[in-house]
């Protein structure tokens, strides 16, 4: 399966969107048991690693610093920029709400997980001046003479995507919906298939519910290519 850093020997320099691509990251550097740092107030250094990750609760855990006043900065801190060199990349993602907590009977920090992460080819320069506005990305889906909206919230490197819709759509796992049609501001829609994999309910910022498709484009690569541009996004 293509990951971030295989992509990043051509492009260098990514925006990560993709909440599946992010998850994946966090669950290798879990498993690695990779260090992270962050720079804080006063040049304290926080020097830690990921010791758990959970995708459903949008949560990652942190290792308490051998350095107090290092963990005491960050528990005071309203968010922390974590950076890590990671299996050939440099990554940097912030994390909002550090609050003690305990993992495995030890201390630890339960952050909430990043909403994006930049990759850095180690042998590039960081050259970002701006971070591009997130694509409004709506779907036509259809099931037989009916059709209906959704939004496309994310696509991850293998085709792996998620997409919100109106509760009262009955859309059910195992259904394969044909001719699709995506539409960004600006671009031709992308007409694909897509194969329910998990249906589940969610509720929005604003407080509205909806259901929420777990789903996998069925596409050539090329359509499927100018989807995962959207959530991981060529800086260079």
């Amino acid at each position: 399966m293509p990951d971030i850093a295989s992509r990043l020997e051509n492009t260098g320099q990514l925006l990560v969107r993709s909440g599946i691509e992010i998850g994946r990251i966090l669950h290798t550097m879990v498993d690695d048991g990779a260090a992270v740092t962050a720079k804080l107030k006063s040049d304290v250094m926080f020097l830690s690693r990921l010791v758990s990750t959970d995708d459903a609760e949008q949560q990652v855990m942190l290792a308490y610093s051998d350095h107090k006043p290092a963990n005491a900065a960050v528990l005071a801190s309203s968010s922390v920029t974590l950076r890590c060199h990671h299996r050939g990349a440099h990554f940097a993602f912030a994390c909002a709400k550090p609050r003690h907590s305990l993992h495995s009977g030890r201390p630890a920090i339960r952050v909430t997980a990043p909403a994006l992460m930049l990759a850095i080819e180690p042998r590039r320069t960081c050259t970002v001046k701006a971070i591009p506005k997130e694509a409004d990305i709506t779907c036509e889906l259809r099931m037989g003479l009916q059709a209906f909206d959704a939004k496309l919230i994310d696509v991850g490197l293998d085709g792996a995507a998620y997409m919100l819709c109106d509760p009262a759509i009955p859309v059910c796992a195992g259904t394969r919906l044909q001719g699709a049609r995506i539409t960004t501001v600006g671009a031709e829609a992308v007409v694909v298939d897509v194969d329910v994999n998990k249906v589940d309910h969610a509720k929005m910022a604003d407080g509205k519910r909806a259901t929420r498709i777990g789903c996998r484009i069925a596409a050539d690569r090329d359509r499927i290519e100018k989807l995962i541009r959207l959530f991981i996004i060529d800086l260079q």
